[in-house]
């Protein structure tokens, strides 16, 4: 039997639903208006671009591997540091699940109702279906997942063209809500306040881009990847990173920054279809309709996210970094069963205790997601520097981004810079006291190192528990 290789467009597409979110285009523009368009340009060249290329790289070297950022990371900073990078990247995304399981409902929502009305019993049992939906499809059909990203892929790029064109030529003929000047895109760093916001807003930018390694598992799917791997991953930067500059501009058109200054986050999305469809005559039936795609958009990047966390985080894992249930795989198929179960179980503990909890356990829980905010940036911190080690190590990948070694270790140190301004000035503004920030630096800072230190407790009763059953065997 001919084995079935995954297509550039459909990498492109798993991609496309990994990284891009319309929400990040709607809430960039709230927070910090036109200039966000410049950061996001900034955020491209000197980010999300190289770090493609560097994925790119690492996919064309290690093809044959399954776990992705792990692997990609292991192979030039070694194992233990690709542990704590890939452990903190749990950490950041076993609550990202969550949250895209709570989004399937309340899109759905939108979809029926044309606006978000589901209680919290609602919104728990509907949760629970999506994740149980995406349960099922990572454990029976995981193998399919390219297969299913690419229809959905264009469903999600066509809402989000319909959106831009409709914007751009409101521009255009001069009918927008907001009247655009030069002024407006520029970055506003005249004052020592000024400058920490854009810092500030430059770092939260930044978080849009991520998503892109989801792919990392499946590059053993590929054919070709040294070609194909790398060119669906160049295709999907250039597109995502042209989207989200001109998103901001149509999104403009659509409503003001104070308009959507009054929207909160989860309804972003489709606030910004509703401003469409009010600006251009469309009634609440085009509300729910984008309300329906996105629940089906929502879901599938649910699926496609689980079992990449899963692929990546405990695929490769050696011996002894985990407890052994948890990096079984299946004999017959070889998917992460256990993982993906626990993975299920914990998104929806998370969701029943922030529903049902009361409002000290949804306080509690929304405390404990600020502080894996950090946790999401190390591991990009780590896959730049592993780069530079991997280059200077004289390695010779299929795909280099360039022959010229010093050219290729710009990129990795061009994201580990990036990453690094991220991390600081995400938490902390350098205009504020130290002791009005403390709460803040606790919470984000030590948040991180909180988590760290479990990790580190995790590997060490793994590490006892097995070699106390290799011991035992002589």
């Amino acid at each position: 039997m001919n084995k079935k290789y995954l297509s550039v467009s459909s990498l492109v597409m798993m991609i496309f639903l990994g990284v891009f979110g319309f929400g990040n285009i709607a809430n960039n523009f709230k927070e910090v208006g036109m200039s966000s368009a410049t950061m996001l340009i900034i955020g491209i060249i000197f980010y999300f671009l190289p770090l493609c290329l560097i994925m790119a790289e690492f996919g064309a070297y290690a093809k044959e591997r399954t776990s992705g950022i792990y692997s990609w990371i292991e192979i030039g900073l070694g194992k233990k540091m690709a542990y704590f990078a890939i452990w903190s990247y749990f950490i950041a995304n076993i609550f990202y699940l969550p949250t895209l399981a709570t989004r399937v409902p309340t899109y759905l929502s939108f979809g029926v109702f044309g606006d978000a009305n589901m209680s919290n019993l609602q919104t728990a049992f509907l949760s629970l279906i999506a994740l149980v939906i995406s349960l099922i499809i990572g454990v029976k059909y995981q193998k399919t997942i390219g297969v299913l990203s690419k229809p959905i892929g264009y469903i999600s790029l066509f809402t989000v063209l319909i959106f831009l064109g409709t914007g751009i030529y409101l521009h255009i003929i001069g009918d927008s809500a907001t009247n655009l000047t030069t002024d407006m895109f520029l970055i506003d760093i005249t004052s020592k306040t000024d400058l920490a916001k854009s810092l500030s807003a430059f770092s939260w930018i930044l978080f849009a881009f991520g998503g892109g390694e989801v792919v990392g598992p499946y590059v053993n799917q590929v054919k070709n990847p040294e070609k194909n791997f790398v060119k669906g991953l160049l295709i999907a930067s250039l597109l995502i990173g042209a989207l989200y500059v001109i998103g901001i501009i149509a999104v403009s058109a659509f409503g003001t920054q104070e308009d959507f200054e009054k929207i909160s986050l989860i309804n972003a999305v489709l606030a910004g279809f509703k401003f469409m469809g009010d600006k251009i005559g469309l009634g609440m039936w085009f509300v729910k309709l984008m309300g329906l795609a996105y629940t089906l958009i929502t879901l599938v990047a649910l699926i496609l996210w689980s079992t990449s966390l899963a692929a990546g985080v405990f695929s490769e894992a050696p011996n002894g970094t985990f407890p052994n249930w948890l990096t079984k795989k299946s004999e017959k198929t070889g998917i992460l069963i256990n993982a993906l179960i626990f993975q299920t179980s914990l998104a929806f503990l998370f969701i029943a205790l922030n529903s049902f909890g009361g409002s000290a356990a949804g306080e509690l829980y929304y405390r404990v997601y600020d502080m894996t905010t950090m946790a999401l940036i190390l591991p990009y911190f780590c896959l730049g520097l592993s780069y530079i080690f991997f280059r200077k190590k004289d390695i010779v990948s299929p795909f280099q981004i360039s022959k010229n070694k010093t050219i290729s270790i710009f990129a990795g140190v061009s994201v580990c810079i990036m990453t690094f301004v991220s991390f600081v000035f995400a938490g902390y503004n350098f205009t504020l006291p130290l002791t009005l920030q403390l709460d803040k630096i606790k919470l984000y800072y030590g948040g991180l190192l909180m988590f760290m230190l479990i990790g580190i407790g995790i590997k060490f009763l793994s590490g006892i528990k097995h070699n106390r059953k290799e011991n035992n065997k002589y």
